[in-house]
C-alpha cells in the first residue's frame, strides 16, 4: 500500500528536487502610487479565469523522498470543482480526486479504497499543501494568489507587490511597456513561473518556504490548457464502487510519506 501512495503523492506533486531561482530584491525600494492599475493589468487573464483544465507532467519529492514521474489531468472551477486523475502506463487510474470544495471523495480503484473530506484536506493529507480548487486554479492561470494588494515598491525593472492581509506578495518583472507575475509567495509555499505559453504558465515551481511543516519541491510543466470551456458536470462526479472500503484522513496521511 505504501508503494501505490508513493505513487499518488508523485501524481499530485509533480515535483523537480532543484532549489527555487526567483529572488525577491531586499532593501528599500521606490513607491508605486498606481500599483493598483499595475496589478489589475497583469492578472487580467488570470483574474478572468473561471474554469480550467489542463494535463501535468512532473516527477518530485516530498518530505525528503523521491517520487516517480507521473501524468496528471486536472480540471478545476471558481465554483469549488475539482478533478485530478492520476493516469498509470495501462490500466486503471492510479486514483481520483473529484467532487467540491466542502466535500470531494478520493478513489484508489485498484486498492478498492475510498476517502470522502474536503478537498483541501485531502491534498494536505497527501503533500502537505492546503490547496482547494481556487487556489489550484490561482496556481495555474498566473495569479499565484486571488488576494488584493498593497502599495508595491520598485527596485530597478523588479516590482514587489505586498498582498493584502498577510496574504504573501507577488514579483513582478518588465515584459515590454508592461509587467508580468514571475512569482509569488503565499503562506508557506513559494510559486515561481519559469516559462509561458501565450497568455498561461507551462512551466510552475512549487517550493515549501523555510519553516514549512513538510518539505516539498514541485516542477509542473502544463499542457493542453483550456480556460473557460464548458466541462460537463460529470467531470466532477465521483465514481466510487459500493464494494470500495472507507478510509480515514489519518490513514492516508499515514500510508504516504508524511506518516513515515
Amino acid at each position: 500500500m505504501r508503494l501505490q501512495l508513493g505513487l499518488v503523492c508523485a501524481v499530485l506533486l509533480m515535483a523537480a528536487c532543484g532549489r527555487p531561482h526567483v529572488v525577491f530584491p531586499a532593501g528599500v525600494g521606490e513607491p508605486v502610487p498606481d500599483t493598483l492599475q499595475v496589478w489589475w493589468a497583469a492578472t487580467d487573464a488570470c483574474k478572468g479565469a473561471q474554469s480550467l483544465s489542463a494535463e501535468l507532467r512532473g516527477h518530485g519529492e516530498v518530505a525528503n523522498e523521491r517520487l516517480g514521474r507521473f501524468i496528471l489531468h486536472g480540471a478545476m472551477t471558481r465554483k469549488g470543482e475539482i478533478r485530478l486523475e492520476a493516469i498509470a502506463p495501462a490500466g486503471p487510474a492510479i486514483f481520483i480526486l473529484a467532487g467540491r470544495a466542502e466535500r470531494a471523495t478520493l478513489t484508489m480503484p485498484r486498492e478498492q479504497r475510498v476517502l470522502v473530506a474536503p478537498a483541501a484536506a485531502i491534498v494536505e493529507a497527501l503533500i502537505g499543501l492546503k490547496l482547494a480548487p481556487d487556489d489550484w486554479l490561482d496556481i495555474l492561470s498566473g495569479c499565484v494568489s486571488s488576494a488584493h494588494p498593497g502599495e508595491g515598491v520598485r527596485v530597478n525593472n523588479v516590482m514587489i507587490i505586498p498582498l493584502e492581509r498577510n496574504a504573501g506578495r507577488l514579483r513582478l518583472d518588465r515584459e515590454g511597456s508592461g509587467w508580468k507575475i514571475v512569482a509569488g509567495e503565499r503562506g508557506s509555499l513559494l510559486v515561481e513561473y519559469g516559462a509561458f505559453l501565450g497568455r498561461w504558465p507551462s512551466v510552475v515551481q512549487l517550493t515549501s518556504r523555510p519553516g514549512a511543516p513538510v518539505n516539498v519541491s514541485v516542477n509542473m510543466a502544463i499542457s493542453q490548457v483550456n480556460v473557460n470551456t464548458d466541462l460537463p458536470a460529470a467531470t466532477f462526479v465521483p465514481n466510487a464502487s459500493v464494494n470500495y472500503q472507507p478510509m480515514s484522513l489519518a490513514e492516508l496521511r499515514a500510508m504516504g510519506p508524511l506518516g513515515r
